[in-house]
């Protein structure tokens, strides 16, 4: 497997927020990109690539949205999932 050069606390937490993903290649990413890019935004936050160039940082804000609505579609299916799996509430009825 081929991992995200990151710390292991940094890891931890990008884990315990569901951030991490493994492709079809047994690599780690951040959801809804790709290992190279995973590996350019986790470099660009930490001061390198680039990080006062503007085609850098046009670069950082696009895969950084790309995974926030990758983030955010796997968050809306499993509370629609969930929701199916929970009891409905009865209600009572007086007739």
């Amino acid at each position: 497997m081929q991992m995200l050069q990151l710390s292991s606390e940094r890891r931890a937490r990008l884990l315990s927020h569901g951030l991490l993903a493994i492709n079809a290649r047994s690599q780690e990413v951040l959801q809804g990109l790709t290992f190279e890019e995973s590996q350019f935004l986790i470099d660009f936050d930490d001061g390198g690539h680039g990080a006062g160039d503007v085609a850098s940082m046009e670069r950082r804000e696009e895969l950084a949205l790309r995974h926030e609505q990758a983030r955010l579609r796997i968050a809306r299916a499993d509370d629609e999932s969930s929701a199916a799996e929970e009891p409905r509430p009865s209600v009572a009825s007086k007739f």
